[in-house]
Order: structure tokens, then sequence, then C-alpha cells
């Protein structure tokens, strides 16, 4: 099994130390502690790929990557390779950018595929994603829903409309995970 856990971070002044990473590395060493079958996790932080953004050129329908941006196909040829995918995303802005890049990209291709074949479906169609969501403030039940309701779930819908199956912490945070700051001292 493969799973492909990326950090949509992108403070490239933190590196390794960025808190996506060291989620995303966390993620890792809990899934190869004791696999039930043999497991491969690829850590993929997009602070180390410079993906461009989509512009439009309708290109992609043929080959069902990008012909203009090979960091982007690296990351697409990952996320289509895994058989689960978790998704370490902080709120530093509403959505950081390179990862909404990712996600313009996926939809154009998919898009440009299906426009010229209405029977194409999605190499993402029902893989499961897990969501998980972090930021600065102090964590409690206020800030754990607002990175929810306004980080976690616009993810999780764009996800959903790439045929991803996204997975939920539980009946109160239907979208995915959140943490925030232990307290103010962090």
């Amino acid at each position: 099994m493969k799973i492909t856990c990326i950090s949509a971070s992108n403070t490239r002044a933190k590196g390794d130390k960025s808190t996506s990473i060291r989620v995303c590395n966390l993620i890792k060493e809990i899934v190869l502690k004791e696999p039930q079958c043999p497991v491969t996790v690829d850590v993929i932080p997009l602070m180390d790929y410079e993906v461009k953004p989509c512009i439009l050129c309708g290109a992609c329908f043929k080959e069902g990557h990008c012909v203009q941006d090979e960091e982007f196909n690296r990351i697409l040829e990952a996320l289509v390779e895994a058989q689960g995918i978790f998704l370490v995303v902080p709120h530093y802005s509403p959505i950081p950018a390179k990862l909404i890049m990712v996600f313009e990209k996926i939809n154009e291709i998919l898009y440009a595929r299906w426009i010229n074949d209405q029977a194409y479906q999605s190499p993402f169609l029902n893989k499961p994603v897990g969501i998980i969501g972090h930021g600065g403030m102090v964590e409690n039940e206020k800030s754990l829903q607002y990175y929810h309701d306004r980080l976690i779930t616009p993810v999780a819908d764009t996800m959903r409309s790439l045929s991803f199956k996204v997975i939920g912490l539980d009946e109160g945070f239907l979208n995915g995970a959140a943490f925030g700051l232990k307290d103010d001292s962090c």
C-alpha cells in the first residue's frame, strides 16, 4: 500500500521544522510503526516544488498531465499512485497558494479529459483523503470549529469535486481534523 502525505505549507524559512511537515512525518511514523501489510509513506512538502499556475492552454487533455509544469506532474503522479492521501494544511491564508495551484491544475486536467471523452473517470474516484488543518490560535472548541469551517471544509469540498472520498474525524468534524496551539506561550 502506498500513502502520500502532502504538507501544504509554503513556509520555506522553517524547512523541516514547519508544523505541517512535522505532522506529515508523525503520520509516516505512526503508519510505519506496525503495518498490517507492506506500506510506504511518501511526504511531499509543497514548499520544495516550484509549481506554476495553470495558463489554461488545454494541452493536458491528451496526456493527462501538464505539458508546462514537470514539478506539478511529480505531485500528480504521486497522488495517482497512492492508495490513500493525507493533506496537512496550515491556516496562514484562506488556502495556501501552492495548494490552490495544484487543485486548479488537477481540475483542468480532469475537466479537459472529460470534455473530450464523457466516459472518462477521474483516477481519484473514491480515493480516501484525510485532511488535517492547523493554525496559530490557541486550541479550544471555538478555534477548532473555526479551522474546520473556514479551512478544512473548503479544502474538503474541493477534494470531493475532484472525486476524492474525504474521511472525517467524527460527527462534529465531518471533513477532517484540526489542532491549534497548546497555549499562548507556544
